[in-house]
């Protein structure tokens, strides 16, 4: 992902999965933010996953980016 859209950070947890033991997170789930703000947040994992959801909404975003830099997507 990071080498395809340009300007758009990932995070992830570490394999230490660090960030589930700060935060207590109980449940993974994915999420993307533009600007400090969530526009997507998937189904509680792993039964809420909807990896295809989160596909076409990346699709999406991408192909938006291709056409201006100044369009937001409103999810």
């Amino acid at each position: 992902m990071h080498l395809e859209v340009p300007g758009c950070p990932v995070v992830v947890d570490s394999m230490e999965n660090s960030s589930n033991a700060a935060y207590g997170a109980y449940f993974d789930r994915l999420y993307i933010l533009q600007e400090g703000k969530i526009v997507y947040q998937g189904g509680r994992g792993p039964e809420g996953y909807r990896i295809t959801e989160l596909r076409d909404w990346l699709d999406q975003y991408r192909e938006t980016m291709g056409k201006s830099n100044n369009l937001v997507i409103n999810v």
